[in-house]
């Protein structure tokens, strides 16, 4: 029996250690595949035979990187603008490109000190707390309505899925935790299950 449960340990110890590594290489190839998929059939119908694979991964890199010194333009920025603006109004649409643009803003902005705050919100009737992110402390430029004065917006990630509530609270309602964003959506993200590494 001991043989036994020293064997299954071993073996769930190593397919704890390759799993994440094999779902994370798993999504990178399915991305570049999606990718050269994409932008390489296009660029089969338009070279034929003088296409080769990677052609597609290249092809959008160099898109990507000229799009961005184009936006260093002003009447790019301005056109593109346009186009945001156009699809936000869109009914459903519009909603949908819009939070997706916030999160990719969000996820890929460089982290710098002093940024976003991570806080503990008590919620005191219930007896418990909720760790947050704090998105707004000023409502000056919100719509009517939303947030008044002393108190924050705190955005409340949920764990083992990407999605989340914003609340609005009184501020001295929170604790600031010494975390930066990335730690607290990560640690949110597995619901603070402890590891060998925290």
């Amino acid at each position: 029996m001991k043989i036994k449960g020293k064997m299954s340990s071993i073996f769930w110890k190593g397919l704890f250690t390759l799993l994440p590594l094999y779902l994370t290489l798993y999504f990178l190839f399915w991305l570049l595949k999606n990718i050269e998929n994409t932008f390489g059939g296009t660029l089969k119908l338009i070279l034929g035979n003088f296409y080769f694979p990677g052609m597609g991964l290249i092809a959008a890199l160099i898109l990507v990187f000229t799009f961005g010194i184009l936006l260093q333009i002003y009447i790019t920025r301005y056109i593109n603008d346009l186009i945001n603006r156009f699809i936000s109004n869109l009914p459903v649409i519009g909603e949908i490109y819009d939070s997706l643009r916030s999160i990719i803003k969000y996820l890929t902005k460089p982290s710098t000190p002093g940024g976003e705050e991570v806080v503990m919100v008590e919620f005191k009737e219930n007896n418990f707390k909720m760790l947050g992110i704090v998105t707004r402390k000023d409502f000056e430029h919100a719509p009517k309505g939303i947030g008044e004065e002393g108190w924050i917006s705190v955005y409340l990630p949920m764990s083992y899925q990407i999605g989340g509530f914003t609340v609005y609270v009184p501020e001295k309602c929170v604790t600031k935790v010494n975390l930066n964003s990335k730690q607290a959506l990560k640690w949110a993200l597995i619901g603070g299950i402890k590891d060998n590494h925290s």
